[in-house]
């Protein structure tokens, strides 16, 4: 692969993609208490001449179309790693398997079509010990 190649970097090392291919990656962050809120990471892309808020709006349509339960509680705005980058944040619940499962998501864009979408979830209330958490985790965020 030449070094023009995308790379893909991950804790064990990196990866020139081949021609052709996107980084759509999902990092699962799973807590060591089985009661503990599990953290994900995922990169999407925005569709062409499309802004985050619509990105989202979309996305929000779609989890209401085909998750059971759906409920969202709140959306307001967030940032990630310093210089912030702006984003927002959401906070939902859906059923899985009739258990409610609470989740706050924060998504970014990292340029003009790079999305990073941040989630929390776990099959109880989140509380503040999770907010918390998952406040420190977007802060401490530094691009490469």
């Amino acid at each position: 692969m030449s070094s023009t190649s995308p790379q893909c970097i991950f804790t064990e090392g990196q990866l020139d993609l081949p021609p052709g291919y996107e980084d759509r990656t999902l990092n699962v962050f799973k807590p060591l208490d089985p009661a503990g809120a599990v953290i994900t990471i995922a990169r999407d892309a925005l569709n062409e001449g499309e802004m985050l808020g619509a990105y989202i709006d979309r996305q929000l349509q779609q989890l209401n179309q085909v998750l059971k339960g759906w409920k969202l509680e709140s959306r307001q705005p967030a940032t990630l790693g310093q210089p912030a980058l702006p984003g927002e944040s959401i906070h939902a619940s859906y059923l899985r398997e009739g258990k409610r499962i609470a989740q706050q998501q924060a998504v970014f864009a990292v340029d003009d079509r790079l999305v990073l979408v941040i989630t929390q979830s776990k099959t109880a209330v989140l509380d503040n010990g999770d907010m918390a958490t998952f406040s420190s985790l977007l802060e401490s965020y530094v691009a490469r």
